[in-house]
């Protein structure tokens, strides 16, 4: 089955708007397309009970599955010095179809990176959509710029390229439930 992982950041305690658009659109294509969401969470050591609420509340954002590292390597912003290897780890374990971050900081600077390492597509974007398709290996991807009103689109096949795609998508509004309260997260170790 194919997979999509979605990067989440938190903030005081929470997903941010930003990441849980994220895991909405990531919810969203695979739901049309038969394939499993994974949320990828990094950050600094955490208390067992505040994992337990962010499973619950990545679960209800639309993750099917859940994946931790809390590591003081991973405490603070993230870089991909710090992430990159975590990221790397993760995507050569399931390699995923399709990588979604939110724009704001760890698009930027995680994305171009982890898809130069795995040979994928970057595409930093506004929006993203799946022309009809029946599986995720034959969907269409199409992205469009933050200057989409001056024609500029790119229109990518997952099965053309023959290769994963990285997206950095802008924030939207995502909406509150999309999926059941998980309680169940795999911890990571942080590679060395």
């Amino acid at each position: 089955m194919a997979s999509i992982i979605a990067y989440t950041e938190i903030q005081h305690a929470a997903i941010t708007a930003p990441s849980r658009f994220a895991l909405a659109e990531a919810r969203r294509i695979a739901d049309d397309l038969g394939a499993t969401v994974y949320a990828l969470l990094a950050l600094g050591p955490t208390a067992p009970d505040e994992l337990t609420a962010l499973a619950g509340e990545m679960g209800t954002a639309g993750a099917d599955r859940l994946l931790c590292c809390a590591d003081e390597a991973l405490q603070g912003p993230a870089l991909d010095a710090t992430h990159g290897p975590l990221l790397a780890a993760v995507t050569e374990r399931l390699r995923p179809t399709l990588v979604l971050f939110s724009e704001g900081e760890s698009g930027p600077e995680l994305g171009p990176r982890l898809a130069e390492r795995m040979g994928a597509t970057f595409m930093p974007c506004s929006t993203l959509e799946i022309l009809a398709a029946t599986d995720l290996q034959l969907a269409q991807v199409v992205v469009r710029s933050g200057q989409a009103d001056r024609g500029q689109e790119r229109v990518v096949g997952l099965h053309e390229i023959g290769r994963p795609v990285v997206v950095a998508l802008c924030a939207g509004t995502a909406s509150l439930a999309l999926g059941e309260p998980a309680s169940e997260m795999e911890m990571l170790s942080y590679p060395i």
